[in-house]
């Protein structure tokens, strides 16, 4: 986006790894929009799906998606198709409940509910595990994330148990996370064992980690400042993680009243986002998580501890 008229930038060497949040446009805070009303809402998930899968595959570009267990279990054959085309399909949990509101065994009960509902529906194993709204990063137990509140350490040994390789629901800023946690993929270490870390892309703002390559962010940050981002991350052998939605790619989309902050994530660069992908897709080597673990780039064994 916003290059000169016939100037043309090589797509990087360097892999760097796209994931999708799988979920409906409805899938916002329980709180906001709650599970009893999901099934009255119109269903968008399988025609913006195949509008990103077609716009993937254009650019050459595979991904991991973190499929909402609810959306596997009523539109299996889409998990099967995007399996069917190279994408990996990992899990987001069943019913987009944050993590932090859970206890350990709730948030077992659903990660083994979600992963059953993907490998059903794909006939792979499930490898990866993302948090609703990055919500790893809470007090366990308490139902609200706090600021810089700590991870919960118990769902992460829950995560390694089930035989979970990563996890991609750290998020290092203010609010969502804690700005100390390390940027780079690194170890997380457990009771129960290792697991690799996948932090979503982050730059910095006045001094201030802000997400930039995710949802509200990948949609509104210059497609050249976010390059030099990840150029800069390339350069320290590091991959950067992307994030996105099928339904930021909907061209009509089904509007909520919201308060103000949900409203400006939700809907906020919506216009025009479709076409600022392709660019970024153009010039960047976008792998799954899957497809870069597999070339020996990253291991939970081998990475730095946090």
């Amino acid at each position: 986006m916003n290059e000169r008229a016939g100037a043309v930038t090589p797509r990087s060497p360097h892999l760097n790894i796209l994931t999708v949040d799988l979920e409906e446009w409805f899938h916002l805070d329980e709180d906001v929009v709650p599970p009893g009303e999901w099934d009255r809402l119109p269903s968008r998930v399988e025609e913006t799906t195949r509008r990103l899968l077609a716009i993937l595959e254009a650019h050459g570009a595979r991904a991991t998606f973190f499929a909402l267990g609810w959306v596997a279990a009523r539109h299996p054959a889409l998990l099967k198709m995007i399996a069917g085309r190279g994408h990996e399909v990992a899990t987001h949990g069943y019913l987009h409940r944050s993590v932090a509101a859970m206890s350990t065994e709730e948030f077992r009960a659903d990660l083994l509910r979600a992963r059953q509902a993907v490998e059903t529906a794909t006939g792979e194993p499930v490898e990866g595990y993302r948090a609703a709204r990055w919500s790893l990063g809470g007090v366990p137990g308490g139902g609200r994330r706090g600021r810089a509140s700590g991870v919960v350490t118990g769902a992460l040994e829950v995560l390694v148990q089930e035989g979970i390789r990563y996890d991609a629901s750290l998020a290092p800023i203010v609010y969502l996370g804690d700005p100390s946690w390390p940027a780079a993929p690194h170890r997380l270490e457990t009771a129960a064992g290792p697991i690799l870390e996948l932090p979503p892309l982050v730059g910095r703002f006045l001094g201030v980690r802000l997400l930039s390559g995710s949802g509200w962010a990948l949609r509104r940050v210059p497609n050249r400042a976010l390059l030099r981002q990840i150029a800069r991350r390339n350069a320290r052998g590091w991959p950067a993680v992307l994030d996105l939605h099928p339904w930021e790619l909907d061209p009509d989309p089904p509007r909520l009243r919201l308060p103000f902050k949900y409203r400006m994530a939700h809907y906020g660069g919506l216009r025009g986002f479709p076409a600022k992908l392709a660019d970024l897709l153009s010039r960047l080597s976008l792998v799954p998580v899957r497809d870069y673990l597999a070339k020996g780039l990253l291991a939970a064994s081998a990475m730095p501890p946090a």
